[in-house]
C-alpha cells in the first residue's frame, strides 16, 4: 500500500484496513532487521552457540562446523562469563526486589492514611493474587541484560473454564415448584430447552440431554462457568521476537502504532470465540490457511537457536499460528484519542472471502489511556527507542579472547602430555598412543616433537580480561574498586525500581477499574467506604521502591546498624527517633518479610512488659527471689514497680516486713545493675550516656 499513514487512520465505520496493518507490519518487521540479528547474534553468545558445537567441547569435522583447527579433537570450550555477569546481575535485582520498601504517596490529595491503606494492599496484591509477577519480573531482566531492552506487557486477566456440576430435580422442586412441574410436561419441551439453552450457554442437542436426564434419573450434568483468575497481570515479552514499535521510535507511548505477535495452538484459537469473542468464521479461515504458515520469512529465526528464549516457542511452527495483535494509538472524529486493538494474521487480510478478515477489532478498554505496555532501555546515550547495547554485544570481544586463551591451554596441555612423535619417511609406526609398544628400531630414529613450553602470561591473560569485564559490568572481583560497582550496581536497581514504578502504576489502575470492592476491603480490613475506597482510574498515587545495594553485604548492615544505634544513643536527646521503626527496618533488611513475624507493636511491647513486672512483683510478695534478664523493658518494668512501691497499703507492709524490704532492695540493686551496664557500653562507644528509649506515651502517663 502506498501510503500506509494514511490507510492507517480512524475509520467511523469501524472497520480497520488489515491490508495496511499487515503491510505496516512486515515493513516494521524488515526495517528491524539489522537489530533483529544483533540480537540473534547476541543470543549466541550468551549461550555459546556457533556451527559445529559438539558436547564433548572438542573439534569434530562430522559436526559440522568445517575442518577442525588446529586439528581433529582441538579443545573448543565454552566461556560463559557474558552470562555468569547477566546471572548474577538479574540474581542482585531479584533479591533486591524482595527487599525492597514499597511506598504510595498520593500525587493530588493529601490523605495519607489513604496513601497507607493502597501500599499495604499492592503488597499484598503483587506477593499474594499475582503469584507470578517475579517470574515475569526475572524474565524481564534476562531481557534486558541479553536483550538491550525490557518490555513488560500489563493488563487485566480473566480466565473463565467451564466445569460439569450436577443439578437435582428434587432441589429445583424445592427452590422452584412451578420449575419442576414444567418439566414434568412433555408440551413444555420446547419453552425448557431455551430456558436450559440460555442458562447453561448449551445447544439444543445437551438442552434436551439435560431435561432428559431430569425426568429419567432425578439428575443431570451440566457445563457451568466458573473463573479461574479475575486480576491484574503482567508478562516479559522479547523485543526481538514478540512486540515491535516502528524504528524510529523514539517514546514508545508516542508511537502511531505497535505490533504483538502470539502463537497459538487451533484449539487456543477455537476458545477465544468464547471466552474472548473472536470471529469464528476467522479463526476456522486461519487455522485452515495459516497453519505452520510464517509471517516473517524476511527475518526468521533458526528455531533450534531460538527455542530457549521465547516460551510461545515450545511447539514447532507446524502446530501454532502466529497471530498479530495490532495496537494503535487513533483519533475519533470527535478529537477523543483512543487505543484500539486488531487482531490478524499477516498472510490472511484482503486475499481471502471473509466479510472481516480480522478476529476481533475494539477500542482498548483500560482507562489510564496508555499502551498497555511498559518498556526500558539498557543504554539511554540515544532518543531512539533501539538505539542500546546488550551485554553480549559490549563483551563478546573479551569473551572471545578469554575463550581463545582457554583452547590454548588446554591444547598446550595436550601436547606437552602426548607430543607428536617425530619419524623417518616410510617408516611411522602402525600403532602409537600411552601405554602402546612399539617395534625397537635403530636408536635415534625415532624422537618427539619439541612442545610448546608453559606460559605463565596466559594465566594473567586470563585473569585480566575478568577483571576488565567485571570491572565494566559492575561486578566485584579482585581489584576492582567497590565504590565503582556499587555506584554501577545501583544505577541497575534505580532503573529497574523505575520500571517497576511505572508497571505498578498501570497495575493498580486496572485493579481500581475492574477489582473487587469486597476483595480490596477484605484484605485492608477497613469498611469506612468513604475514607479507603480504591478510588477510580483516575485517582493516582506515586508508587516507588527504596533499597541501598550497600545492603547486600552482611558486612555492610552491622556497621550501619552499629552506627545508627550509636548515633541514636548519643544524640536523640528529645527522643524524636522512632526507635520501633528503625529497628524494624533494619530487620527488615536483614530478613526480608521478617519485621511483622517478629516485630511486636510498641503498644503491645509495653503491654507485655506491665504484665510481666504485674507477675514479678506477685513473686516477690510470694517470697520468691528476683530474677532481673540483661535484655529487658528496664524502665518499663522499673516505672510499674515504682509505681506499687508508692501505694499507701505496699509502704505499710514493707515497713512491717523486713524479708520483703530485703528481697525488694536486692530487686533494684540487679535492675540498676543491669541498667548501669547498658549505660556504660554506650559511654564506651559514643562517649554520651543512651535516650531512655521504651519510654512510651502510656508509661510516662501512668504517674
Amino acid at each position: 500500500m502506498e501510503n500506509i499513514e494514511e490507510a492507517l487512520e480512524f475509520d467511523p465505520k469501524g472497520s480497520p484496513d488489515v491490508d495496511a496493518l499487515a503491510s505496516a507490519y512486515k515493513e516494521t518487521r524488515s526495517e528491524l532487521g539489522e537489530f533483529i540479528e544483533q540480537r540473534q547474534e547476541d543470543f549466541d553468545q550468551r549461550f555459546q552457540v556457533w556451527p559445529g558445537k559438539a558436547r564433548d567441547n572438542r573439534k569434530h569435522a562430522r559436526s559440522g562446523g568445517g575442518e577442525p583447527f588446529p586439528w581433529e579433537g582441538a579443545s573448543d570450550l565454552s566461556c560463559n562469563m557474558i552470562d555468569d555477569v547477566i546471572r548474577s546481575h538479574v540474581g542482585m535485582l531479584m533479591s533486591v526486589i524482595k527487599r525492597a520498601n514499597l511506598v504510595a504517596t498520593p500525587v493530588e490529595s493529601e490523605d495519607v492514611a489513604r496513601a497507607s491503606v493502597v501500599q499495604n494492599f499492592m503488597k499484598w496484591m503483587l506477593q499474594v493474587k499475582m503469584e507470578n509477577v517475579q517470574r515475569e519480573y526475572e524474565r524481564g531482566f534476562n531481557h534486558l541484560f541479553e536483550k538491550g531492552i525490557m518490555v513488560h506487557y500489563v493488563y487485566w486477566e480473566q480466565l473463565d473454564q467451564k466445569v460439569l456440576e450436577t443439578i437435582d430435580l428434587q432441589e429445583i422442586a424445592t427452590q422452584v415448584p412451578e420449575l419442576a412441574e414444567m418439566m414434568l410436561d412433555a408440551d413444555n419441551d420446547e419453552v425448557l430447552n431455551e430456558l436450559l439453552m440460555t442458562q447453561y450457554d448449551v445447544g439444543k442437542k445437551k438442552a434436551s440431554a439435560i431435561l432428559r436426564d431430569l425426568r429419567a434419573e432425578g439428575v443431570a450434568t451440566v457445563p457451568v462457568t466458573t473463573t479461574i483468575h479475575n486480576r491484574p497481570a503482567i508478562k516479559a515479552l522479547a523485543c526481538d521476537d514478540e512486540i515491535y514499535w516502528p524504528a524510529w521510535t523514539m517514546d514508545p507511548q508516542d508511537a502511531p502504532y505497535v505490533f504483538l505477535a502470539v502463537h497459538y495452538t487451533p484449539e487456543q484459537l477455537r476458545s477465544k470465540v468464547t471466552t474472548n469473542d473472536w470471529n469464528k468464521q476467522w479463526v476456522e479461515q486461519v487455522i485452515e490457511k495459516a497453519r505452520g504458515l510464517s509471517a516473517d520469512e524476511e527475518v526468521n529465526y533458526s528455531r533450534e537457536r531460538h527455542r530457549t528464549a521465547n516460551v510461545d516457542r515450545d511447539l514447532s511452527d507446524d502446530d501454532t499460528i502466529r497471530c498479530v495483535y495490532a495496537f494503535q494509538r487513533l483519533m475519533d472524529e470527535d478529537g477523543v484519542s483512543g487505543i484500539y486493538c486488531t487482531v490478524f494474521h499477516p498472510n490472511l487480510t484482503g486475499d481471502h472471502e471473509l466479510e472481516k478478515p480480522w478476529a476481533k477489532h475494539e477500542l482498548l478498554p483500560y482507562r489510564h489511556g496508555n499502551y498497555p505496555f511498559v518498556v526500558t532501555k539498557l543504554e539511554e546515550w540515544s532518543k531512539r527507542l533501539y538505539d542500546t547495547r546488550s551485554y553480549p554485544q559490549v563483551g563478546k570481544s573479551w569473551e572471545q579472547q578469554l575463550k581463545a586463551e582457554m583452547d590454548a591451554a588446554v591444547d598446550r596441555l595436550s601436547l606437552s602430555t602426548l607430543p607428536p612423535l617425530e619419524h623417518p619417511v616410510g617408516r611411522a609406526p602402525s600403532r602409537w598412543g600411552p601405554g602402546v609398544k612399539v617395534p625397537y628400531r635403530t636408536p635415534g630414529e625415532y624422537r618427539y616433537a619439541d612442545t610448546p613450553r608453559y606460559d605463565g602470561s596466559s594465566i594473567e591473560m586470563r585473569e585480566n580480561i575478568r577483571r576488565m569485564t567485571f570491572e565494566y559490568f559492575g561486578r566485584n572481583y579482585t581489584g576492582v574498586d567497590p565504590q565503582d560497582v556499587g555506584n554501577k550496581q545501583q544505577a541497575l536497581v534505580d532503573k529497574s525500581f523505575s520500571h517497576i514504578k511505572q508497571v505498578m502504576d498501570q497495575v493498580w489502575s486496572l485493579y481500581q477499574q475492574y477489582g473487587s470492592d469486597a476483595e480490596y476491603y477484605r484484605v485492608i480490613g477497613v469498611n469506612d467506604v468513604q475514607r479507603f475506597d480504591k478510588g477510580n482510574a483516575g485517582e493516582r498515587y506515586d508508587f516507588y521502591l527504596q533499597f541501598d545495594v550497600g545492603l547486600l553485604d552482611g558486612g555492610q548492615i552491622v556497621e550501619r546498624v552499629k552506627a545508627i544505634s550509636e548515633m541514636v544513643g548519643a544524640l536523640d536527646k528529645n527522643g524524636v527517633v522512632d526507635t520501633e521503626k528503625l529497628l524494624a527496618m533494619v530487620v527488615e533488611q536483614t530478613l526480608p518479610g521478617a519485621a511483622d513475624k517478629i516485630i511486636q507493636p510498641r503498644e503491645t511491647g509495653v503491654n507485655k512488659a506491665i504484665e510481666e513486672e504485674r507477675a514479678t512483683i506477685a513473686e516477690l510478695v510470694a517470697g520468691v527471689p528476683p530474677n532481673v534478664r540483661p535484655n529487658d523493658a528496664h524502665q518499663v518494668k522499673l516505672q510499674v514497680f515504682q509505681q506499687w512501691m508508692s501505694q499507701p497499703d505496699i509502704q505499710d507492709k514493707l515497713a512491717s516486713d523486713e524479708a520483703l524490704q530485703e528481697r525488694v532492695q536486692n530487686y533494684f540493686q540487679q535492675r540498676n545493675f543491669q541498667m548501669q551496664q547498658i549505660q556504660n557500653a554506650q559511654i564506651g562507644r559514643t562517649g554520651a550516656a543512651p535516650t531512655q528509649f521504651g519510654q512510651t506515651g502510656m508509661a510516662q502517663g501512668a504517674y
